[in-house]
């Protein structure tokens, strides 16, 4: 066989990066999300304002 990795060493490979990828995967999604508007934390707009003609599209929401 000529070089290369073995089999062992690329299961063992694929492991090691499928934890990684897991771990940036759940980074991504809670990163930043204590910043979220929830449900029912929402702003009530006054109804006697004129709305925003340019919505707020800043921060996360579900």
């Amino acid at each position: 066989m000529s070089g290369g990795l073995s089999t062992d060493q690329l299961v063992t490979l694929t492991q090691i990066l499928s934890i990684l990828a897991g771990i940036g995967i759940l980074w991504a999604v809670y990163y930043g999300s204590d910043k979220a508007e929830l449900p029912g934390t929402a702003p009530i707009p006054d109804p006697n304002e004129v709305d925003d003609t340019v919505p707020d599209t800043r921060g996360r929401t579900l």
